[in-house]
C-alpha cells in the first residue's frame, strides 16, 4: 500500500543481511516466469527436506536482479529489522498464541474427521453389538431405541476432547504484523554499477535468463529460457575500462574455458564518448551462426 493508501502490486522483497528474499511462492513464479529473474533458491523444500541437491523458499535475489526489479516498480524493499529486534508486546503475544490455536484447531480437524469416517464404517456392528448387549442385560426387544445420530455426536464429543501429537510449523514467511519500512537499495562501485548496466542492458534486449556467473568464471551467464531447463549459452565478462589494453593471457584464458563449457565468449563494455554498452564476442576461427 502506498502513501496515498492505494492497494499497490508490488512484490514484497524484504531486506536482511544486505541481500533481497522472497518468501512467498506465488511471488517468486510471477518474477521468475513473467519477469525472468529467476534468483537463487536457498531454501530447504517440504516435501524433500533431506536431499541436499533440490532447494526451496526463500529465494535470494542479486544485487543486480533486485536492483532492476525495483527500477521496473516489480518490487518493494522492506526492512523489518526494527521490529523482529524489538521484544514483542502484548498485541504481537496475543497474535501468536491465536496462530498457535488455529494451527492446532487445522491439525486437529483432519483427524477427526478420519476417524468418525472410519466410526461410520463400523457403524452397523457397533449399533448390533450395542442391541444384543442390551437384550442380555434383560432390555426387551421393543425396548430398545438406538440413534445411530446420536452416536456418531458422542463419538465425536469423544474425539474432540483426545490429545494428538502435533507437527511444529516453521512458517516460511513471519506470520505476525511487525512493523515494517520501505527502504532503498543501491550498488557500492563503479565496477558493479557497470555490470548492472550491462545486466539491465541484455535483460531490456534479448529474451534470456540472466544469472551470476561465478561457477564459471565470468559474471554473468546468458540461458535462452528458464535455467531448470536449458544450459547455459553465453560467458559474459564486463571489462572495467575499455580503453585499457586486454591482456592477452586473461582473453585467451576466457576462450579456452568458453569452449571447453560448450558457451560463447562474450566481452561486455561501456564506450568513453557515448556510454553505449558494447559487446564482442570471441570464438574460434571457422564458428559462424553464433551471434550475440
Amino acid at each position: 500500500m502506498d502513501s496515498g493508501g492505494t492497494v499497490t502490486s508490488e512484490i514484497p522483497v524484504y531486506f536482511q543481511h544486505n541481500r533481497g528474499f522472497i518468501y512467498d511462492v506465488e511471488d517468486y513464479l510471477t518474477l521468475r516466469f513473467t519477469h525472468r529473474i529467476a534468483g537463487n533458491l536457498i531454501g530447504v523444500p517440504a516435501s524433500k527436506p533431506r536431499n541436499s541437491h533440490v532447494f526451496g523458499l526463500p529465494a535470494a535475489l542479486s544485487a543486480y536482479e533486485l536492483k532492476l526489479a525495483l527500477e521496473k516498480g516489480l518490487v518493494a524493499l522492506v526492512d523489518r529489522t526494527s521490529g523482529l529486534e524489538r521484544d514483542p508486546d502484548d498485541g504481537l503475544r496475543q497474535q501468536y498464541e491465536e496462530l498457535v490455536r488455529r494451527q492446532v484447531v487445522e491439525q486437529k480437524a483432519p483427524v477427526v474427521e478420519k476417524r468418525i469416517r472410519e466410526f461410520r464404517s463400523y457403524l452397523p456392528k457397533i449399533v448390533e453389538g450395542k442391541r444384543k448387549k442390551m437384550l442380555k442385560s434383560g432390555v426387551k426387544e421393543e425396548d430398545i431405541q438406538i440413534d445411530p445420530e446420536q452416536l456418531i455426536a458422542e463419538e465425536r464429543r469423544k474425539v474432540e476432547a483426545m490429545e494428538f501429537d502435533r507437527l511444529i510449523q516453521i512458517p516460511m514467511e513471519h506470520p505476525l504484523n511487525i512493523d515494517r519500512a520501505i527502504t532503498e537499495f543501491d550498488l557500492p562501485g563503479d565496477h558493479d554499477r557497470l555490470k548492472y548496466r550491462v545486466f539491465r542492458d541484455i535483460w531490456e534486449k534479448q529474451n534470456v535468463y540472466i544469472s551470476g556467473g561465478d561457477a564459471f568464471g565470468c559474471d554473468f551467464l546468458l540461458y535462452p529460457g528458464d535455467p531448470l531447463y536449458y544450459h547455459a549459452s553465453h560467458m559474459i565478462h564486463v571489462l572495467a575500462d575499455a580503453d585499457h589494453r586486454l591482456d592477452v593471457k586473461y582473453m585467451i584464458r576466457c576462450c579456452r574455458l568458453s569452449v571447453v563449457v560448450n558457451k560463447i565468449c562474450v566481452f561486455a563494455y561501456a564506450q568513453r564518448d557515448t556510454g553505449d554498452i558494447c559487446y564482442q564476442t570471441v570464438e574460434w576461427e571457422g564458428n559462424v551462426g553464433n551471434e550475440f
